[in-house]
C-alpha cells in the first residue's frame, strides 16, 4: 500500500497518477532495452519503488519516466553482473532453463530483433520510440549527444525494419 502523498486531480496521489500513466510505456521500454521480460518486470517494479521513495526529487526531472527506465536498466545490469559472478562460482546454474508463461508486452519477433541490436541502439529505441522522449531528453538520460541519438535510432530502425510487418497500403 502506498502511503498518502501529494494529491493530484481526482483524489489520487500525484505518484499514483504518474504510475498509472507511465507504467506500461516504462515496462515496454525496459523490455526493449534489456531483452528479458521477467527481469524487466522485476526491475521496473523496483525502479518504481525507488522513484516513490525519491518522488520529491524525481518529480522535478524533465522526464520522470525516463528516470524510472534508466533505474530499471541499471538494476538489470547489476543483476546480470551478479548472475555472471554466480555462474563463475556455481557453473551448474548455467544449465537451468527459465520457462515463462507471462504474456510479452512486445511482439516476440520484434523482441528477438531488439535483442540482436547493440545495447546503445536498444536503449535509444526504448527511450525515443517506446517511451516517447525527445532526442534531447534521450541524449540527456543516456549521457550522449542528440546527434548520436539520431544516428543510433536511424541504425536501429534500419535493422528492425525487415522484422516489422505492415498491414497498410504500400510499404
Amino acid at each position: 500500500m502506498i502511503p498518502p502523498g501529494p494529491t493530484a486531480p481526482g483524489g489520487a496521489t500525484e505518484f499514483e497518477a504518474f504510475y498509472a500513466d507511465s507504467k506500461d510505456r516504462v515496462l515496454r521500454a525496459v523490455v526493449a532495452s534489456t531483452g528479458d521480460v521477467h527481469d524487466a518486470e522485476e526491475c521496473t517494479a523496483e525502479a518504481f519503488v525507488r522513484a516513490y521513495s525519491r518522488w520529491a526529487e524525481v518529480r522535478g526531472r524533465a522526464a520522470p519516466a525516463a528516470w524510472v527506465v534508466r533505474t530499471a536498466v541499471n538494476l538489470h545490469i547489476d543483476r546480470y553482473r551478479h548472475h555472471q559472478r554466480t555462474l563463475r562460482l556455481l557453473p551448474s546454474l548455467s544449465q537451468q532453463d527459465r520457462v515463462s508463461d507471462v504474456p510479452l508486452p512486445i511482439e516476440p519477433c520484434l523482441l528477438e530483433a531488439l535483442r540482436a541490436l547493440p545495447e546503445r541502439q536498444r536503449q535509444v529505441v526504448a527511450l525515443r520510440v517506446l517511451l516517447g522522449l525527445s532526442g534531447e531528453q534521450t541524449a540527456l538520460e543516456l549521457g550522449i549527444t542528440a546527434g548520436s541519438v539520431g544516428t543510433h535510432l536511424h541504425r536501429a530502425l534500419a535493422a528492425l525494419r525487415p522484422h516489422v510487418t505492415t498491414t497498410g497500403e504500400g510499404a
